[in-house]
């Protein structure tokens, strides 16, 4: 049973560890959503080599099986890809597109997420989600078969972190974000894909689609309705311009996936590890909607010069922070060890050097706390969906 409007589930699933250049936690809370759609993974060792870890946190959309299939699958993918050893960007980009073809092609992907015969609920320990997921043939019936339909209305996002050797490789579908702190101060490695970002409006456009967003009545700081802006929106449904999954929106025959109005391409940033890289931090949008990317790395700082060294505990703080955010919230916090810089990349392999594929233009702003709302509470009621146009640009 999901938390109702009113209420919210606020116990934690929360996990560490740590190898010989970092040391990570991870937590992820249902809060006052409804159903819980946050999944995460991590590898400390992804390879036998011993010099590749993994991050990832997906945050689903319509559901949270397209999530956690990411969860279970993105990293086991991308050790199989030709190009995981000489070109992590290629390689990741490979594995969205393989991801957004399994959701097409049948319902193998999901039934891989079913229990079979070992109760009710299923859970990835490693993934931070739990879902009850039933049979029904264990509900005593058959369901007739119907033809497959790949999940018209469900998608998710990915903010994927691979650390090898001293670099940082970040990959990211969506509005999931990933921060560094350089010496306090943070430094986004993955841009918003928001549909209201000119390059993401131009490719939706050019697809035949339009971005909306609704007017509709907020309370006001003196207790007063008054008419504000809400959430824009591909077509009026999706608030992000890149997702796994999410079919209803690419369904253009007549251009390649890349060019579709929601995409599941990957933007890049890849850094090097320095002696003044502190932490990184991986979360889901419902940390983001409710504080800036320094206003995080502040809070995280803050404890750790306290003296706590607990990174767990830094984690579901920070979760019960943002619990007036409505949504779940997750987060993967990586804390570098003294000497991480200088750890050297695979000695035993000669690997090309890779460009970061993000394009060259201007940094559009990340979404405000509160955005959706015009910083204002959303009561609810009837409203009109308006073309971008007549919309404040970001």
């Amino acid at each position: 049973m999901g938390a109702s409007a009113s209420s919210s589930v606020t116990s934690k699933l929360t996990n560490d560890g740590e190898n010989q250049r970092v040391k990570y936690a991870s937590s992820t809370m249902q809060g006052y959503c409804p159903t819980m759609q946050d999944a995460l993974a991590v590898e400390l060792d992804l390879d036998a080599l011993r010099n590749t870890s993994f991050f990832g946190v997906y945050d689903g959309d319509g559901g949270a099986e397209v999530a956690m299939y990411c969860a279970k699958r993105f990293h086991a993918m991308l050790c199989e890809d030709e190009n995981y050893l000489n070109n992590l960007p290629n390689a990741i980009t490979s594995v969205c597109s393989r991801l957004d073809d399994d959701l097409q092609r049948s319902n193998e992907w999901k039934e891989s997420l079913y229990p079979r015969g070992n109760g009710e609920c299923f859970q990835f320990l490693k993934t931070g989600v739990c879902a009850n997921l039933w049979h029904s043939e264990e509900l005593g019936f058959m369901l007739p078969q119907q033809a497959y339909r790949a999940p018209l209305y469900e998608g998710s996002t990915a903010c994927v972190v691979i650390i090898r050797g001293n670099q940082i490789t970040v990959g990211n579908v969506g509005d999931s974000r990933c921060v560094v702190s350089h010496n306090g101060q943070a430094i986004d490695l993955s841009i918003d894909h928001k549909p209201t970002v000119g390059s993401e409006r131009e490719r939706i456009l050019r697809a035949g689609g339009r971005v909306l967003v609704k007017r509709i009545p907020v309370m006001g700081s003196d207790g007063r309705l008054m008419r504000g802006w809400g959430v824009s929106r591909v077509q009026g449904l999706l608030h992000v311009s890149r997702a796994i999954g999410y079919f209803e929106l690419k369904k253009n025959q007549n251009i390649p996936a890349s060019q579709q109005m929601v995409t599941c391409d990957p933007e890049f940033t890849i850094v090097d590890i320095t002696a003044d890289t502190e932490f990184l931090v991986i979360a889901t949008d419902g940390i983001w909607g409710h504080m800036s990317s320094q206003d995080v790395v502040d809070f995280i700082r803050k404890e750790l010069h306290s003296g706590e060294e607990n990174l767990r505990a830094i984690c579901e703080k920070l979760l019960d922070h943002c619990l007036t955010s409505r949504d779940n919230v997750t987060v993967i916090l990586v804390r570098f060890k003294p000497g991480a810089a200088v750890i050297p990349i695979l000695s035993d392999i000669d690997e090309e050097p890779v460009l970061s594929d993000v394009e060259e233009e201007p940094h559009e702003p990340q979404h405000n706390p509160g955005d959706g709302g015009g910083g204002q509470q959303d009561i609810g009621g009837e409203s009109e969906e308006l073309p971008l146009a007549h919309f404040p640009q970001e």
